[in-house]
C-alpha cells in the first residue's frame, strides 16, 4: 500500500507543534511574572497607627532595626519627663530617622496593643510639635491612610500649605499632585493638622497608585490656604 504521510510530514508536524507549546509557555511565564511585579508594588502593608511622640532619647545606644525588619535589641524610649515606651526586641518596625541618639531628633511612629508596641517606626521630627509624614492616599470616616500604609486621625480641616495654587476639591488636589505632597502631624493634636504642596519626606514610596476618596472628603475641600 502506498504511503500517504513521510516521515518527514510527521517531523514538520511535531515541530510547528512544539514551538506553539514553547511560544505559549514563554509568554504564560512572562504574565505570570509581570502579575507578581504589578502586586508587589500595589501591595502596601497597613499599619494602625496608635501613637506618635518625640523621642528624647533611648536607654540603649546601639539600638537598632536589623535587616530583618525588626529591632535587633530591647530598649526604652522616652518621649517626656514622665513617660517611657519600651521596644523589645523582635519587634517589627522600620529606622527612618537618620538623627537618632541626637536629643529629641526623632518621632516615634508606633501600633500599639495594650501598652504594648506590635509595630513601629522612626521618623525625624519636625519643627515645633509637627511630624512630616507621607502623602495621604485615602480619607474615610475620619481616618486617613497615607501612601504607605499608615493610618491616623485627620482634622476636619487640613491647612494647605500651598502658596497660590488653589484648589476646587480634595480629589483634584489628588489628580493634580498625585502623592508629590506632605502630610503634617501635629503632636498636640494628636492628628494631621496639615498638607503641604509639592515637598515629599525622604522616606515616601516612589510610586503608589492614587487611591479613591470617600467619606469626610468635603471636610478636607473646606482646608485653609
Amino acid at each position: 500500500m502506498r504511503q500517504i504521510f513521510s516521515v518527514r510530514f510527521f517531523a514538520a508536524v511535531g515541530a510547528v507543534v512544539g514551538l506553539f507549546f514553547l511560544l505559549t509557555t514563554i509568554f504564560a511565564t512572562r504574565e505570570v511574572i509581570e502579575s507578581d511585579d504589578d502586586d508587589d508594588a500595589a501591595t502596601v502593608e497597613l499599619h494602625k497607627i496608635d501613637l506618635v511622640e518625640q523621642v528624647f532619647s533611648s536607654s540603649n545606644g546601639q539600638f537598632r532595626v536589623g535587616i530583618d525588619g525588626a529591632a535587633s535589641s530591647d530598649t526604652d524610649l522616652v518621649i517626656d519627663g514622665t513617660r517611657s515606651l519600651r521596644v523589645v526586641k523582635g519587634t517589627p518596625g522600620e529606622m527612618l530617622c537618620p538623627e537618632f541618639g541626637t536629643i529629641g531628633g526623632c518621632a516615634i511612629v508606633a501600633d500599639l496593643l495594650g501598652e504594648a508596641v506590635v509595630w513601629f517606626a522612626l521618623v525625624p521630627m519636625g519643627s515645633g510639635s509637627s511630624v512630616r509624614m507621607p502623602a495621604i492616599d485615602t480619607l474615610d470616616d475620619g481616618v486617613a491612610t497615607l501612601v504607605n500604609g499608615w493610618q491616623m486621625g485627620f482634622a476636619p480641616i487640613l491647612d494647605r500649605r500651598c502658596g497660590r495654587e488653589e484648589f476646587e476639591s480634595y480629589s483634584q488636589f489628588r489628580t493634580l499632585l498625585g502623592d508629590d505632597f506632605t502630610a503634617i502631624f501635629d503632636i498636640d493634636e494628636r492628628r494631621l493638622s496639615a498638607v503641604e504642596c509639592r515637598v515629599r519626606v525622604a522616606y515616601a514610596p516612589e510610586s503608589v497608585p492614587t487611591g479613591t476618596t470617600t467619606g469626610t472628603t468635603d471636610a478636607t475641600d473646606a482646608s485653609t490656604s
